[in-house]
């Protein structure tokens, strides 16, 4: 039987081909003295034990100490279970990742020219570890999932590992009655998620919201507490059959960046410039901005120069290049030039309720600020149930209170909000209320709302596409409308592929002419193509991918977001996200 030697975990091994590495499910292989030594060309392939290529498996290497770039590099095997690595790597952890399978055997050759991985893989019918949060509340009632998302994933996952490990401890509870244990670690979580949203909350001072629960929150104690009870019960160390439901878009082609952001933080957004060589990101635990090196890896920080707290949480490009930070708290609006590093900062106030609970500003298309015919950026106001306008020129600001909806009173959170081609319509969507609509900005009125059949419908971000055919992300319905706001007429509602998965964010993509769905609670990208009303989807490397905007490389049409778990202190990656699809080629 051949000998093959190399490193584990810096222990020399000499082992047969029958050797397990296997980790969880993955696995993970440290490069050592023995193998190559600096940056070296990594390939290999993927079998299943049959010998059987497996096409479309996730193989990630990780960075070597002191190696410049991304932290965590992962591509695609192709239809011969292939692999290649752009460039040559000196990392370090080498992961494969595929739904449905264990790495049974993972064997390095090193070589001459470069080293070379052959990866074993076993069907595994446990796609614990592999199948993203959204795959355990697969059995729960619709009505259930959709308060559930709502309620518990603007947050973080559900069940996230750590939440599944709760409900394992209370699985495990000998000698009590398993309902009444389970109804009362639940009401002990959720108080205890209602006092962080308050804490953080508490961040922003006297003028921070005083009634956190309009925004995020574990939600009314005992009504939510009776939910987790119903829907949270098993050990949940097991979920099988979970499938994405759309082919997976990715290839041999495709490569997905991630890089490690220093803790502590609460990185929300991601998004690039001019320049693709540097994501910034909004820290919302701080007054400052991220800015990750795409070619070193290095992040720098940069403050907002704010007396009072702003905690950066929107971001949007305009058309100059410059970014426009929009606040959660105290009404600080801020736009940044990267070319100076210079910040302009507008502190604002609402006439008869103090400074304004921005959310998003009103953005074309082309996901850059658009301004109304007059130069007023609009933006929502998520704590007074209110649109408003901002004048660059003047500071002037104003906000108009959105009129009740008859049977959808209270907890209305006006949240996304996209600008029509005309520059005339301004369209909003009340995520508390399973509500959108739009404001004419020449006449100062609001038209006709579009009232959902769901309460819990969960209309979150949204993004105008081509003939002002507005998207909406329908976060805890797991659906897409789309809206044609010339006609006046919804054009489809359409499921997404895993209707569990949070859709939080929408960008079209105006040089592929396709919409990408931003996902919190299943570790995936969507794309839709309104042409043929079909779904792709891209699952993500790990566990925690956590998605609420996804933007588009102006200049390489590159993906880019970041995982964005909130609060500071709450589990999951830390990371900005560039993902070169591999279909085109930088201008």
């Amino acid at each position: 039987m051949k000998m093959h030697n190399w490193t584990i975990n810096g222990r020399h091994r000499a082992r047969s081909c029958a050797v397990l590495i296997s980790i969880g499910l993955a696995a993970s292989v440290a490069m050592s003295a023995e193998t190559p030594a600096g940056p070296v060309p990594v390939s290999g392939e993927v079998l299943d034990i049959n010998g059987h290529p497996l096409s479309q498996a996730m193989v990630t290497l990780g960075k070597a100490g002191g190696e410049l770039g991304a932290t965590a590099v992962t591509v695609f095997t192709d239809h011969n279970g292939h692999f290649q690595f752009p460039g040559a790597r000196a990392g370090r952890d080498l992961t494969v990742r595929l739904l449905g399978f264990k790495t049974e055997e993972t064997i390095p050759h090193p070589a001459p020219d470069g080293l070379r991985f052959d990866v074993l893989m076993r069907a595994e019918t446990n796609q614990a570890g592999t199948a993203p949060a959204s795959a355990y509340i697969g059995g729960v009632t619709p009505e259930d999932k959709e308060v559930l998302v709502m309620t518990c994933s603007a947050c973080h996952q559900i069940p996230a590992p750590e939440v599944r490990a709760y409900a394992k401890m209370i699985y495990d509870v000998p000698g009590v009655d398993p309902g009444e244990a389970r109804q009362e670690s639940w009401h002990a979580i959720v108080k205890y998620m209602n006092y962080i949203s308050a804490w953080d909350f508490g961040r922003g001072g006297d003028d921070a919201p005083i009634d956190a629960n309009r925004v995020y929150s574990g939600g009314p104690l005992e009504p939510t507490t009776a939910l987790l009870a119903r829907a949270m019960h098993g050990s949940f160390q097991e979920v099988s059959h979970y499938a994405y439901g759309a082919p997976v878009i990715a290839d041999e082609h495709t490569v997905i960046r991630e890089f490690e952001v220093p803790r502590p933080n609460a990185i929300r957004e991601g998004i690039t410039l001019n320049d693709p060589g540097a994501i910034w990101l909004a820290d919302v635990s701080a007054n400052r901005l991220l800015r990750v090196d795409t070619a070193t890896g290095a992040v720098r920080a940069l403050d907002i120069p704010s007396q009072k707290p702003a905690d950066p949480h929107t971001l949007v490009a305009d058309r100059n290049g410059d970014l426009w930070v929009a606040p959660f708290f105290n009404g600080i609006l801020s736009r940044l030039d990267p070319k100076t590093e210079k910040w302009t900062v507008w502190p604002m106030v609402a006439p008869g309720v103090g400074p304004p609970a921005l959310h998003d500003l009103a953005f074309g298309a082309d996901r850059n600020v658009l301004p109304d015919k007059h130069g007023r950026i609009w933006y929502t106001e998520i704590v007074h149930n209110a649109l408003g306008w901002f004048d660059p020129k003047t500071g002037e600001s104003r906000t108009y209170p959105i009129p009740e909806v008859p049977g959808r009173t209270g907890g209305e959170q006006p949240y996304g909000m996209a600008m029509s081609g005309d520059r005339t319509h301004v369209w909003y969507t009340q995520l508390g209320i399973g509500v959108f609509g739009s404001f004419n900005t020449d006449t100062l009125k609001f038209e006709s709302p579009v009232v959902l059949p769901s309460r819990n419908a969960g209309p979150r971000r949204m993004t105008m596409g081509d003939g002002d055919i507005l998207y909406v992300a329908l976060f805890g319905a797991g659906q897409l409308a789309a809206y044609d706001t010339r006609a006046h007429r919804m054009v489809g509602v359409y499921d997404l592929p895993d209707r569990a998965s949070g859709p939080y964010g929408l960008t079209w993509d105006t040089r592929r002419n396709v919409l990408w769905i931003a996902t919190s609670n299943s570790d995936a990208i969507y794309r839709f193509d309104p042409r043929d009303k079909s779904f792709g989807v891209l699952p993500l490397p790990r566990e925690g991918a956590f998605l609420r905007m996804l933007a588009i490389d102006k200049t390489t049409g590159a993906l880019v977001t970041s995982y964005a778990n909130l609060v500071e202190f709450s589990r999951g990656p830390r990371m900005a996200v560039m993902i070169d699809l591999g279909d085109l080629h930088a201008n």
